[in-house]
């Protein structure tokens, strides 16, 4: 995961604020076509070429953040069209999580292995040897690789004993453990949807913030403004500490309802029940032959078995992820009700667009952006009252190997259930291999798509270590 603190980060969540507060004013379709003349003209840094493509690229970015795709648009429609688009459509979360925005991508060089100033002309000139296709040849005393030869075995950079052949990859396919991202014909990175798990990981990733995520931080503002039913807030496990250290829970509850939402629910006390009906579904399958059962609350994970080990999705738990059943218990209880989840991550948005019970989706980030255009301060907030009195069980799933912890807690000793951790999707395709071949050492598989699990995603606002101390310090709370 990226730095929390960079200028593309920055940029980002000046749009969400800016969007959050036109659409808190009621002002979103009358002021956002001046939006991006306007924040050039403040601005006296440049990061492209010229002022007309720096424009371009903010009106892409704003749709975007509007949760429009390409396809429901064209490029003469102005950004206060595309806000009234977005106000009046239905707020069912996007399928399309990610987006290439084509306009920002800088089209980084893909040439794997480059020769640089560091070649001395050798005489052994090892990585001539090596080379299987003699595409190394020396010209002007040093090394040159014919591209039209090289077939990118790598062999040249492992030889060269001044290391100085170095292998160059793309940020953005670098951090896509599921190879989803590949290039088009004029050198763009593209992002197969197909392959795609929505892990979000290329988004920090690209130094020049050409992937984005669509939002509905316009959409969910107007439901806490105009809807006349009860508006849920599900708050993901992973929320400790997010918004700040004197941020206690109460104090989030009390922010959230002067939001405008009427209730509030932490979800970790939903994820207590979730352990118990996976544990019972694991000792139930295993008595009835199974050889083992993987975990369903990361929609990340289960994307990747279902698109690339479909003959292991029967493995799959069927007992729904915690923000499934406790939309659910919501929605059986009210059917009006609006539910919002709030958590860390994007991935969950397309989880949403699956389910009827949830309405929309936020990420901490855009949460907070929220609360900045709403100059709700939560650290001055004293009152507030208290979250549901979850147990640190389910407050846990919030950290890799807590899900699995969980669901050993609910078995007996003798249960014969073992559990085996992915942590990451680069471990969870080492432990599917490994379950494919037979030789997966469990008989239940926990995996997360986020290394460190929930508490490192890519909608968080505080790094790892800081969160897991405080998630730490939560559950024995």
């Amino acid at each position: 995961m990226a730095s929390h603190n960079s200028e593309m980060i920055r940029i980002r969540r000046q749009l969400y604020t800016a969007v959050a507060d036109m659409t808190w004013r009621g002002r979103l379709v009358e002021e956002i076509d001046d939006y991006p003349d306007n924040l050039i003209a403040e601005q006296t840094m440049r990061y492209r070429c010229c002022e007309h493509k720096e424009r371009a690229i903010l009106k892409e970015r704003l749709r975007v953040i509007l949760g429009l795709t390409p396809y429901e648009v064209t490029k003469h429609t102005t950004l206060g069209e595309m806000a009234k688009l977005t106000l009046e459509k239905a707020t069912r979360p996007s399928k399309c999580t990610l987006e290439m925005i084509a306009a920002a991508c800088d089209r980084c060089p893909f040439e794997k292995y480059v020769i640089t100033d560091a070649c001395r002309n050798c005489v052994a000139h090892h990585c001539c040897v090596v080379c299987p296709k003699d595409a190394i040849t020396i010209v002007h005393n040093r090394a040159y690789i014919d591209r039209n030869r090289c077939v990118e075995c790598g062999l040249c950079e492992r030889n060269c004993p001044f290391r100085a052949i170095i292998q160059v990859t793309r940020p953005c396919e670098q951090a896509c453990a599921a190879k989803a991202i590949t290039r088009d014909q004029n050198n763009a990175a593209v992002i197969d949807c197909e392959t795609c798990v929505n892990c979000a990981a290329c988004i920090p990733s690209c130094p020049f913030g050409s992937i984005a995520d669509y939002t509905q931080v316009a959409q969910v503002i107007t439901l806490l403004t105009q809807s006349p039913q009860n508006k849920h807030a599900l708050i993901a496990p992973s929320f400790v500490g997010q918004f700040g250290p004197k941020a206690t829970p109460g104090a989030l509850r009390a922010a959230l309802l002067e939001l405008g939402f009427t209730a509030v629910h932490e979800v970790a006390k939903c994820a207590d029940e979730v352990a118990r009906h996976e544990a019972m579904e694991v000792k139930d399958r295993l008595e009835q032959g199974a050889d083992f059962v993987t975990s369903s609350c990361c929609p990340s994970f289960v994307a990747m078995v279902k698109s690339q080990y479909p003959d292991l999705a029967d493995r799959i738990s069927h007992t729904p992820s915690p923000m499934a059943q406790q939309a659910a218990q919501i929605k059986a209880l009210d059917p009006q009700a609006v539910t919002v989840f709030i958590g860390p991550c994007i991935a969950k948005k397309n989880e949403a667009a699956n389910l009827r019970a949830v309405d929309a989706v936020l990420t901490f980030e855009e949460l907070g952006c929220i609360f900045v255009a709403k100059e709700i301060n939560i650290a001055a907030i004293t009152t507030g009252g208290e979250l549901d009195q979850a147990n640190a069980l389910g407050r846990g799933f919030a950290k890799v190997g807590g899900l699995s912890k969980a669901v050993l807690a609910k078995l007996d000793e003798n249960s014969g259930v073992t559990a085996r951790v992915a942590n990451g999707l680069e471990e969870a395709q080492a432990a599917l291999k490994d379950a494919k071949a037979g030789r997966l050492g469990a008989t239940f598989l926990e995996g997360m798509a986020c290394e460190g699990g929930c508490i490192a995603g890519p909608g968080t606002l505080i790094k790892r270590n800081v969160a897991e101390k405080l998630l730490e310090r939560y559950c024995q709370t």
